[in-house]
């Protein structure tokens, strides 16, 4: 008797333990959301010995952090959207004008969003700068990344290559002043 209960009860056992089973193919953990910003290489788009000769690094570095930071806040307080990868451009003019682009593959942010970003970089104190502008580049990714931006590389804004003459050009002095003039 006490054999055929224990078959009875690990018959019974065994029948719910199948019927626990999930047959269907367990579902994917819910993948945790992608990074709101992500920073990623800093980019000089002009020469080393031109970047020293115009602005102290001591100065420079903790201006393109305070950017970055700002760009990241405004990200950060923008709705959830498809991944972004991109370039956030830092032009710095000598008297403390500044001004931010902001450059990604496609899809891009919204248009609120890279507004918010240029809005928020370009209340960032400018260093000082002597000699000509600096152009500096912080790349990012946002939403988890996307495409990367078309085009040069580093890259730059679209409508900057109608500033280029038909047979090219560099990026310098007159090539940033014709993209932002006095």
């Amino acid at each position: 008797m006490k054999t055929a209960a224990i078959a009875s009860i690990m018959a019974g056992l065994a029948v719910m333990g199948l019927a626990a089973c999930n047959r269907e193919p367990s579902p994917v953990a819910a993948e945790a959301p992608a990074e709101a910003w992500v920073g990623k290489d800093v980019v000089l788009y002009l020469p080393d010995p031109v970047m020293k000769a115009r602005v102290e690094v001591s100065a420079l570095s903790p201006y393109v952090n305070a950017a970055a930071i700002a760009a990241e806040g405004a990200v950060r307080a923008a709705p959830v959207q498809p991944g972004a990868s991109g370039m956030l451009l830092l032009m710095v003019k000598p008297g403390g004008q500044a001004k931010a682009w902001v450059v990604t593959g496609d899809p891009a942010p919204s248009a609120e969003t890279i507004s918010a970003m240029i809005k928020a970089v370009e209340a960032v104190p400018a260093p000082a700068v002597r000699e000509g502008p600096i152009l500096v580049g912080v790349g990012f990714e946002a939403w988890g990344g996307g495409a990367p931006p078309a085009g040069a590389s580093p890259p730059i804004p679209r409508d900057w290559y109608s500033y280029f003459s038909k047979d090219g050009g560099q990026l310098d002095d007159a090539f940033m002043a014709r993209v932002w003039p006095d």
